[in-house]
């Protein structure tokens, strides 16, 4: 198959843009609402103790060093044919969550579910670079999670009335979150298809199965970090600040019960609307703001003004106070999500490569996940509060920024 040249694209229509914005509303929008109120709904309705808790809010993070052999894979067969088996393992053991009667049966289903969400911000990162040209990227990826901060606000309200109705109301809206999940990515295939993205991508020769290949994605992902020095300066300072999110991410859901004693609709108010909300507010603007700065400036100008989260959560004496928190953690967000999706597009050469270096930086992700969920949670198991970890997390924000902060310089340079 003959590729053409990597800044090849189709014309950038709103139809392009709505659809995919449909699609991403449907799938990412939707699974996030679910997942990040699983802590909560394992807590109060499968009695999910502390360490429980952190087993499931690492389970995501934990495993997307799968990400890796995800973008192997991706580099090996059709973009629909990889689309759909990215469905089959998110949609089905999300909707069978929904006959779940114990922590550990909708653990394993979650678990499953995040196996296949791992492969997700391969083909992301590849769509993105396929549908529109750098110039565009920044605010056709704003537009999108516009779109896609609505739909989460929205089931997460939806989710949180429902639950407090009935807590066994997970058994409707779970089975319906895998079958949106499935509708969005059908939308995707078809995008592949009319936008001609997949007669422009080149693949890669199949070849027989060989024990190497299960670690060849993983001797690939070092060397590219050592070959591309500036690209491994930025996951050092996106591993910096993950440190800090996945502490926060850990005690949130035990602050949200022990200290606040919240219900799902104030857990659901306070935290999970607001922050879609100001990623709403704040993602078109940051778009605009990345194609002007880079994603090395714009991480460091967020991950600055997200040590105010942690601090804002340690000096919360109200479900109102939490509010005010997620309102700087939604904002910054804003901007680090940005950064997190388009810095790995960015440093990549090519269409082909995207791919690559999206699944290095999600596998990193998971590297962390393994790590500092937990380590947030003994911290606190030790001494009895949560000033000591939300300490270490502010921290670590700060200490992240400093080092983008002099990625950009060299970067500055270099140009």
């Amino acid at each position: 198959m003959k590729e053409l040249p990597s800044d090849s694209h189709p014309s950038t229509t709103l139809g392009v843009i709505a659809l995919h914005s449909l699609a991403t509303g449907l799938t990412q929008a939707v699974y996030f609402a679910v997942a990040l109120m699983m802590p909560l709904l394992a807590r109060k309705r499968f009695d999910a103790n502390d360490w429980q808790t952190v087993l499931l809010t690492a389970t995501m993070p934990a495993l997307m060093v799968l990400s890796i052999f995800w973008g192997d894979f991706l580099r090996r067969v059709r973009l629909r044919s990889y689309l759909a088996v990215h469905w089959a393992l998110v949609a089905i053991p999300l909707a069978s969550a929904g006959f779940a009667q114990d922590f550990w049966t909708l653990l394993i289903c979650y678990a499953v579910a995040c196996i296949g969400v791992s492969g997700w911000s391969p083909v992301a990162g590849e769509l993105l670079k396929g549908f529109y040209g750098d110039a565009k990227r920044g605010r056709a990826f704003g537009i999108i999670n516009t779109a896609m901060f609505v739909s989460w606000t929205c089931v997460t309200l939806g989710i949180g009335y429902a639950l407090d109705v009935d807590e066994n109301a997970y058994a409707i809206f779970l089975p319906l979150a895998g079958g949106a999940y499935g509708a969005g990515i059908l939308i995707l295939r078809r995008l592949v298809l009319t936008t001609g993205l997949q007669t422009r991508r080149a693949l890669e020769l199949k070849e027989p199965f060989r024990m190497r290949r299960i670690v060849e994605p993983v001797l690939h992902m070092k060397k590219i970090l050592k070959t591309d020095r500036l690209f491994a300066r930025y996951e050092i300072a996106f591993m910096t600040y993950g440190f800090g999110w996945m502490i926060c991410s850990a005690l949130l859901p035990v602050l949200a019960t022990d200290k606040f004693h919240m219900d799902y609709t104030d857990f659901a108010q306070s935290t999970q609307a607001v922050y879609p909300l100001c990623m709403l507010a704040m993602t078109y603007p940051m778009g605009r703001i990345m194609d002007r700065i880079g994603p090395a400036k714009m991480s460091c100008l967020s991950f600055g003004w997200l040590t105010l989260y942690p601090v804002a959560l340690l000096v919360a004496k109200t479900i109102f106070g939490v509010g005010v928190a997620t309102v700087f953690y939604g904002t910054a967000m804003a901007g680090v999500h940005i950064g997190w999706m388009l810095g790995p597009v960015a440093f990549a050469k090519t269409n082909e490569r995207v791919g690559q270096y999206v699944a290095v930086h999600a596998t990193l992700v998971g590297l962390r996940g393994v790590v500092a969920q937990g380590l947030g949670m003994l911290i606190y198991k030790i001494t009895g509060q949560f000033g000591w970890p939300l300490g270490v997390a502010a921290a670590t924000f700060a200490a992240a920024s400093y080092q983008m902060w002099t990625l950009g310089q060299r970067l500055k340079r270099e140009a």
